[in-house]
């Protein structure tokens, strides 16, 4: 008896516990979320295209499908562990404080413009000075799957907010000529910034022409959209892929962190 009112006060407890999330700040100012695990749908739904009319010339279901970016099909459920990640971008005074330059070519004299101009390697390189100097190994950039699955936020939209493309530039800036600073826009609702526009971000995951298709590899994927692209192009589904050597005035990243 005595064992069932001890175990019941727990469940109890357990159940008026709130459920806090373990957020934190790092040596250099970098604010990291912590992001539950859970699973969401990843990708572009294929849409349900119509039958080419044998009575017209017009091929609507090619025109229908090229709608598509097929790089983002088939879209399938994907469960994510807990992990931690970056609030922002890394900005150009986190990388200066790290590695003591600034390889960025949009600058204003705000430490806090993203830092871009960057490669997947330079990258690693940051990484690895970081983990050095917070006496770690648990910075890395994150997967696709973990990158998509924060951009979303629970949204099962094309955007964190929904599919509402006039709230966009709420959130971020885009279809523009120049980076912005971090976090002068909406976060969605996990508190993350940026994760539509401003620069592209490097993962750690290698890039496929489908999610059937085999990985290819030498071409790691970015996700985000830039500050100069057009509104598609900022979708939690976008995804590109590039050489890990290549380095442009909207590639920049953000940092995760293994629990």
């Amino acid at each position: 008896m005595k064992q069932l009112f001890l175990k019941s006060i727990g469940i109890l407890l357990l159940i008026l516990t709130p459920l806090t999330a373990k957020d934190f700040t790092n040596s250099i100012g970098m604010k990291f979320k912590d992001i539950r695990s859970g699973s969401y749908m990843m990708g572009t739904a294929t849409p349900k295209c119509p039958k080419d009319n044998p009575f017209t010339s017009q091929d609507e279901s090619a025109e229908c499908m090229s709608s598509v970016n097929k790089s983002e099909t088939p879209q399938h459920k994907v469960k994510v562990k807990s992990f931690y990640i970056a609030t922002t971008e890394v900005t150009q005074g986190q990388w200066y404080e790290v590695m003591g330059t600034n390889p960025a070519e949009h600058k204003n004299g705000n430490p806090n413009m993203p830092v871009e101009n960057v490669s997947w390697y330079d990258a690693q390189k940051f990484i690895k000075k970081l983990n050095k100097k917070e006496k770690t190994t648990k910075y890395r950039l994150p997967s696709e799957e973990e990158w998509e699955y924060a951009a979303r936020a629970g949204s099962k939209g094309k955007w964190c907010f929904g599919d509402n493309e006039s709230k966009l530039s709420q959130y971020t800036w885009y279809d523009g000529s120049s980076t912005h600073p971090v976090a002068k826009k909406k976060p969605n609702r996990w508190g993350l910034y940026n994760m539509h526009g401003n620069v592209m971000e490097w993962t750690s995951s290698w890039y496929s022409k489908t999610y059937k298709h085999s990985r290819e590899h030498k071409v790691k994927i970015l996700r985000g959209g830039c500050y100069f692209d057009d509104a598609a192009c900022t979708r939690s589904a976008y995804r590109i892929g590039n050489s890990r050597g290549s380095r442009k005035n909207y590639y920049g990243f953000r940092l995760a962190r293994t629990k």
